[in-house]
């Protein structure tokens, strides 16, 4: 029996094939679940617009075939196939890019184990830094790259 952790490797693989031919990209994918019981959340991505109900339907069918063809678990599974969400990850410079004008959240890391939280929109994004303006102030903040613990967009209401 493989483990989740090859699994995951195997549905990376096969998720990133089929959704290349959809004009979709794999966010994630995560294996949850007790032995008997396993779920497979899949999280796609369509690089030009929001994913649609329709997208996750359409990729659902075209995986869930290959799944039950390799036979990966003892028993049954439940696959779940989503978006990643209005208030998605950040992952780095390519989604600074991306969302560049958005409202978003950065946790910056720090020395002393307190979480420094900026909520402002991506004005410009560098090679290795990003300029927030500040939602609050409109002040202007340049950060590192390497300074942000962890970034999401958040919904402005």
């Amino acid at each position: 029996m493989l483990s989740n952790e090859e699994i995951k490797q195997l549905l990376l693989e096969k998720s990133i094939n089929v959704a290349s031919k959809m004009s979709l990209e794999i966010f994630d994918i995560y294996i949850r679940g007790t032995r008997k019981n396993k779920v497979i959340e899949i999280v796609i991505d369509n690089p030009n617009d929001y994913v649609s109900i329709d997208d996750c339907e359409r990729f659902s069918r075209a995986i869930e075939p290959w799944i039950d063809e390799l036979d990966l678990f003892e028993s049954s599974y439940d696959l779940v196939v989503s978006s990643p969400g209005l208030d998605r990850k950040l992952r780095g410079k390519n989604d600074y890019i991306r969302f560049k004008g958005h409202l978003a959240k950065f946790i910056l890391k720090s020395e002393q184990n307190k979480k420094l939280t900026i909520i402002g929109y991506i004005e410009e994004v560098y090679d290795d830094k990003i300029k927030i303006k500040e939602k609050d102030s409109n002040n202007i903040i340049e950060k590192y790259f390497n300074e942000i613990d962890k970034a999401n967009l958040e919904i402005e209401l």
